[in-house]
């Protein structure tokens, strides 16, 4: 039998940090606490609590309170405890976690005068408009991308109908410029390290299949970027969540996790992560390094959301560049969230012992990707400068918007202003954000409930809500979400026995 995570005082210690020095009891106060971390996914299930004693001293509370609070968990059937197995954390019988997430995931790419509107009972509004869509993370194409893209000259499009057209590799001017950009950001890249793909999702697509097999495990960052979820469901993979906590991946439950589950695969996102925009800090990218370095676990790091840099604070390099050589780290990047999403073009960069393998795969998966949009993309790189700063001008308004609005309507909702990315991770302070985000949809507005997001049940409060969108909508939406919320908070305080309080 697997051993289970072991949290240490100090590290629960900094979790819980914020929960004590309210109104009530402190016992009730740190079981409160200790739920809400569960209920974020910062706890996992099954994980072993401190002994009351080592929580205390870390807490500088006293024992009593530390064994109070243990106690109230127990009855709740939040824990559990044997002798000689110390206290584990549990979910509640009878917990459900409802079925709005596939719901969720399936709106993501409706047109919003196409999203089904539906009433219900003591509904606000009766639903006679278009849906408010909070749910993509995507920016459409910009002045400057359509000046690009219509100007190309014909000349250059001439040059590539003369190409039989097949060109599994990629087009040569298209790598050579992803790895000048790999390399300027600290990690030395040569051309022949990149295989164009057609998006960040092939290219995870790709690491997936030339790694897995129907049955592996595979280590994914909690909550995550859905589509990768999908893919590693395709290849039959067994996923086992690593929590994020306010500065990313938790890389110091790495050794214990692998020693459990023996992966094949660790997957997750380091620059601005998607959904919750942090930036895994430098110390934490080496650590990721070293277990690649020193195992035959594969990484995989997704940059797409990287070069949505909103404030320009300085990035670390990628994950890669920490590794001494002999790690198998594949780093993932794309045309989507910067320029435009309709071009469907993407890379993976693969040490060079893996880039034939990766030039193998990509090659029997589809022969190449369209040379036309290599071609557009090569243009777009050209001006990354300008896109961003035309991208800053329209985002950071929309995000600061969103940050302004939430606070003002909504202020029992905990987030974090990021940093970069296209979207607030949002934590409900009641409730079940599967069944909120069913009553959003009846209010007229869409967002994604954390278990969509979610290797497990975890992450049953967050809700990722995109800023990615005109001051109309945004304000409209919020109102929305508003009215939702006020209809939904009863509900979730009367209801304590099925929903997650």
């Amino acid at each position: 039998m697997d051993e289970p995570i072991r949290e240490s005082g100090p590290h629960l210690a900094a979790i819980l940090r914020d929960v004590l020095g309210g109104d009530g009891p402190l016992y009730r106060q740190l079981s409160d606490g200790l739920k809400r971390a569960v209920d974020r996914g910062e706890i996992p299930l099954g994980t072993v609590l401190p002994p009351e004693r080592i929580l205390a001293k870390s807490l500088a509370v006293s024992r009593a309170t530390v064994v109070a609070a243990y106690d109230r968990l127990k009855s709740e059937g939040w824990l559990d405890s044997r002798q000689g197995s110390g206290t584990w954390v549990r979910r509640p019988e009878g917990e459900d976690r409802g079925g709005v997430d596939a719901v969720a995931t399936a709106r993501l790419f409706l047109s919003e005068d196409k999203a089904d509107q539906r009433s219900g009972p003591g509904e606000a509004h009766t639903l006679d408009r278009d849906m408010i869509d909070l749910t993509v993370a995507a920016v459409s194409a910009s002045p400057l991308v359509v000046e690009t893209l219509t100007s190309v000259p014909p000349d250059d499009i001439a040059a590539l109908l003369t190409h039989h057209g097949y060109a599994p590799h990629g087009l040569l001017a298209l790598r050579e410029t992803v790895a000048s950009r790999f390399s300027a950001a600290g990690l030395p890249s040569s051309e022949d390290q990149i295989v164009v793909t057609t998006g960040a999702h092939q290219g995870i697509s790709l690491v997936a299949r030339q790694t897995l097999q129907r049955g592996d495990t595979v280590l994914v960052e909690s909550p995550a970027f859905p589509g990768a979820l999908d893919i590693f469901r395709r290849f039959g993979a067994r996923m086992v969540p690593l929590p994020v906590d306010e500065h990313g991946a938790r890389t110091e439950l790495l050794p214990d996790l692998v020693a459990q589950t023996q992966p094949k695969l660790l997957y997750l996102a380091p620059h601005f992560h998607s959904p919750t925009g942090v930036v895994l800090p430098e110390e934490r990218r080496r650590a990721v390094a070293e277990l690649a370095d020193d195992s035959s676990i594969v990484v995989l790091e997704d940059l797409a959301m990287g070069d949505i840099d909103l404030d320009g604070r300085p990035l670390p390099p990628p994950v890669a560049a920490y590794s001494s050589g002999e790690g198998a780290i594949h780093t993932v990047g794309s045309m989507a969230k910067l320029f435009w999403a309709g071009l469907r073009i993407g890379w993976v960069r693969s040490p060079s012992s893996w880039a034939v393998r990766m030039l193998a795969t990509k090659t029997v998966a589809d022969l190449g990707s369209p040379l036309i949009s290599q071609l557009l993309a090569y243009r777009l790189l050209q001006r990354a400068d300008d896109v961003l700063a035309e991208r800053r001008a329209e985002l950071i308004p929309q995000r600061d918007l969103l940050c302004h609005l939430l606070t003002d309507h909504l202020p029992s909702w905990r987030w974090h202003r990021p940093g970069g990315g296209l979207s607030l991770w949002v934590t409900l302070p009641s409730g079940n954000a599967d069944e909120f985000a069913e009553l959003a949809l009846r209010h007229g507005v869409s967002v994604v409930p954390g278990p969509a997001l979610s290797v497990d049940e975890g992450n049953r409060r967050g809700l990722r809500v995109v800023f990615s969108r005109p001051e109309p909508v945004l304000r409209e939406g919020v109102r929305r979400l508003t009215a939702a919320w006020h209809a939904y908070e009863p509900i979730a305080s009367r209801a304590p026995a099925r929903l997650l309080v």
